[in-house]
């Protein structure tokens, strides 16, 4: 039914419900479920996001590998998950979109203006060069979050950020 509306995009997932699985556990269910809704949603041209908080590092692989995902967030790092972005960038980066990885707490919600910038920069650099990288937080920004903070990240995305 929300293919047959024409939407934008299709979100999948939602919050940790995949990773907080078992790998085994994840890849028996989950797994097909999302080959076959990407499949379905590539037919329709309706290009797919997968949103999963936590450890995602293996559910990028299957994703970028083995089904036809388009962009895939918030790559956390650690503690809360385990994405290096850079290494997931050369892994996957040229299979499926990548977007996140500023952490939620230390750096949007308690860092200063200073830390986001080299934060923004740091993923920038680690994921944007050839495309296919969206600048964002790991998850999400806290209620808390000083607007100082948000303004700065979206400063850096317009300007370090932008692709030619």
């Amino acid at each position: 039914m929300i293919l047959d509306e024409r939407s934008d995009f299709v979100l999948l997932g939602g919050s940790g419900t995949i990773t907080l699985q078992s790998p085994a556990i994840a890849r028996e269910l989950s797994l097909p479920t999302i080959q076959k809704l990407t499949h379905m949603a590539k037919e329709a041209r309706v290009p797919t996001m997968l949103h999963s908080c936590g450890k995602e590092r293996k559910l990028v692989q299957w994703c970028a590998e083995e089904t036809d995902l388009n962009c895939i967030n918030p790559l956390e790092v650690a503690p809360m998950g385990d994405c290096d972005l850079a290494e997931v960038k050369r892994a996957f980066g040229g299979r499926i979109a990548l977007m996140g990885n500023l952490h939620t707490a230390q750096v949007m919600l308690i860092g200063t203006p200073a830390d986001v910038e080299r934060a923004a920069r740091e993923a920038i650099d680690a994921a944007g060069a050839g495309g296919g990288f969206i600048l964002s937080t790991g998850d999400q920004c806290g209620r808390d979050t000083p607007d100082e903070n948000i303004y700065k990240l979206i400063e850096v995305a317009s300007t370090y950020g932008r692709y030619a």
